[in-house]
């Protein structure tokens, strides 16, 4: 460090006459003019390439997420931009090759973004380790490779390059400026008097980098050191709301500068470029990550609907930390604003969007021990950096899942478990922008028989614990594990009925599909149960019958009741039916689309019976291919179903 403190003398001269600067040393313990003592190890970084307690050097990092995209095909880097000193700004996409859900539909997109503020260490470090938990875990046939497949991730681990290099030069050394007297510098005449006496440049610098030499950037440089009075807010430099509000300053050297206009920085337009790759237009998610104050900070647009989503999607994803108010949720009420990026994607979008701002919270280092440091909270000690990329993870994943879309119930087959006969066939496939239902069999059930129905749905419903293999709650979350179904209709009489079926969690499967009674394409998709019907139940003979499932998926969202029109965003769910049929209400219900024997009449025991049309050739290729699956099923019983 003694090469920063040779600067002291001509920073203090490039200032002004009226506002002092000194250069500060953070130590654990030491006290003196010019030492801050934090209470706990000064962490500095790291040249490791994988994660450790504390936090990596950005070479370290990068080249972490250079080795995970050449080791796989589900992993990729994309160069979005350029600084102003000309370093590459990277994203990684995160998905399969395609734009398509499995089941052939436009994929949904999300954004994570990482480092936007250069001494906010903790955030390159959680976004980082999102990529790190996908690799490790992209052949796990379930929870994600259903992700991988069905949704466009696109995450930037640092956006700030220039500023966060800056940081890593001076780990335990920054830059204050102490302000006395009037008038104020001519070039913070407008600073917000609460940021007046904050750290400036070294291990606390916030701003982007306006001096691009790479020879006065050297380490202990005048000129990298000088430039802290320099340099944009990214955080204040965006589209909606620029130069709004109190938070932000016209002053090139406060610390919440907004720039000549907006987007007018290069990192903010690599940001935009990445979200173009979901494409934007499919964007369901932006969370930017930052530190400290432990908190979700959030927008309201005015859109009653994506407003009450996106405080019921943080609750459920600071569930995941350890309680819904853990990271409590705090909105910027419709029509204010700063021009942070929440607020632009927000209302470019009408997505949930979101500043998270990670531990510790406002009470700063003292949560862990410090001694009191007004700016100690961007310094979260190295042992508890793990945590915290755990919990965030955990975070992230409840989100993208969530906003990968409703469950829907998509196939269904009742057997009879002596002879494997196949009684009931039925499947929704996608037929254009929506999905087709064909059903093939009698459906007539007799008693004292013991039959095995299996379900499937879209996406994976459950979470397996990795150690015990037991289906249980995802972190902080709380369902029923085990779905409700009932065989409901009109009995030989025409009078209504309903039969419930004893439901476990243990009717799950984790089996791989093409299995007897595996899942459909990602473990814990589907479902299976047997049952027997006994002699004078009202489902014997029954002029109609069909299936009533009620079912959430691992966040608590409930079904689409109609498969058929395929549920998408727009402000809010569409196509998202509840019990009622109506798309607009965002709850979902119980499917009762599914019927074994029909006589024409309209459904019974409440809920819909609809299903979708199919044109006449899907019509026929359907049903053909509908009749050579049961065939097969009659000559070849005992072998594993087709699905």
């Amino acid at each position: 460090m003694a090469a920063l403190s040779r600067v002291t003398a001509a920073l203090l001269f490039s200032v002004t006459a009226t506002a002092a600067a000194q250069v500060l040393t953070l130590t654990e313990d030491s006290y003196g003019d010019t030492l801050v003592p934090l209470g706990y190890p000064v962490p500095l970084p790291v040249d490791s390439q994988t994660p450790v307690d504390g936090f990596r050097r950005y070479a370290a990092l990068q080249a972490r997420l250079d080795e995970l995209a050449l080791s796989s095909d589900s992993i990729r880097e994309q160069t979005i931009g350029q600084t102003l000193a000309q370093r590459p700004i990277t994203a990684v996409q995160l998905s399969d090759a395609d734009a398509l859900t499995a089941e052939g539909f436009a994929e949904p997109a999300a954004l994570i973004n990482g480092g936007i503020h250069a001494r906010e260490w903790g955030s390159p470090e959680v976004v980082a380790a999102l990529v790190e938990h996908y690799a490790e875990r992209q052949n796990d046939g379930g929870l994600y490779r259903y992700l991988l497949d069905n949704l466009n991730l696109i995450v930037i681990p640092v956006l700030n390059v220039d500023g966060f290099l800056q940081t890593q030069r001076y780990p335990d050394t920054f830059l204050q400026t102490e302000y006395s007297g009037d008038p104020t510098p001519a070039d913070l005449s407008a600073e917000p008097a609460e940021y007046r006496n904050y750290p400036r440049d070294g291990r606390f610098r916030r701003k982007n980098m306006r001096n691009v030499d790479e020879t006065l950037c050297a380490a202990g440089s005048t000129g990298c050191v000088a430039d802290g009075m320099l340099g944009v807010d990214l955080n204040r430099n965006n589209t909606h709301a620029f130069a709004s509000g109190n938070q932000n300053s016209n002053a090139s050297g406060s610390l919440v500068y907004h720039g000549v206009s907006a987007a007018s920085e290069p990192e903010i337009q690599a940001l935009y470029a990445a979200g173009n790759l979901g494409p934007a237009a499919r964007l369901r998610l932006y969370v930017d990550t930052h530190t400290f104050s432990r908190v979700y900070y959030g927008v309201n647009t005015g859109r009653t609907r994506r407003d009450a989503l996106a405080r019921a999607l943080a609750q459920r994803m600071s569930a995941a930390t350890g309680g819904v108010d853990r990271y409590p949720y705090n909105p910027t009420p419709a029509g204010q604003g700063i021009g942070s990026t929440d607020e632009r994607f927000a209302y470019d979008y009408q997505i949930p969007a979101y500043t998270l701002e990670l531990e510790p919270s406002a009470n700063g280092g003292s949560d862990y021990g410090s001694f009191g440091y007004h700016h100690d909270g961007f310094v979260l000690p190295a042992s508890e950096i793990a945590r915290v990329r755990e919990e965030i993870t955990a975070a992230n994943t409840v989100g993208l899942y969530r906003m990968a879309g409703p469950p829907s119930l998509i196939a269904a087959q009742v057997r009879r478990v002596d002879s494997d006969l196949l009684v009931y066939d039925a499947r929704w496939m996608r037929d254009g922008s929506t999905r087709a239902l064909t059903q093939f069999g009698d459906g007539n059930l007799e008693p004292g028989v013991a039959y095995r129905l299996w379900l499937a749905f879209n996406k994976p419903m459950r979470w397996r614990d990795p150690q015990t293999q037991a289906i249980t709650q995802f972190i902080g979350q709380s369902i029923d594990l085990a779905p409700q179904i009932a065989l409901t209709g009109r009995d030989a009489g025409g009078a209504a009925f309903s039969f419930a079926l004893a439901t476990t969690a243990e009717g799950w499967r984790a089996t791989p599909p093409g299995t007897s009674a595996g899942c459909l394409r990602y473990a814990d998709d589907a479902y299976q149960v047997v049952f027997t019907l006994p002699t004078g139940s009202p489902a014997i003979e029954a002029r109609r019958l069909q299936l009533a499932v009620t079912a959430t998926d691992f966040t608590g969202q409930a079904l689409d009741t109609n498969p058929a029109t395929v549920a998408d965003w727009a402000g809010g769910w569409a196509n998202y039916e509840d019990d009622a049929g109506r798309a607009d209400t965002d709850v979902g219900g119980s499917d009762r689309t599914l019927v074994l024997v029909d006589d024409g009449s309209s459904a019974a025991a409440g809920g819909s019976g609809g299903g979708g049309s199919v044109g006449l050739g899907s019509s026929l290729t359907l049903l053909l291919a509908a009749w050579l699956r049961r065939q097969r099923a009659q000559k070849s019983r005992g072998k594993p179903r087709l699905q």
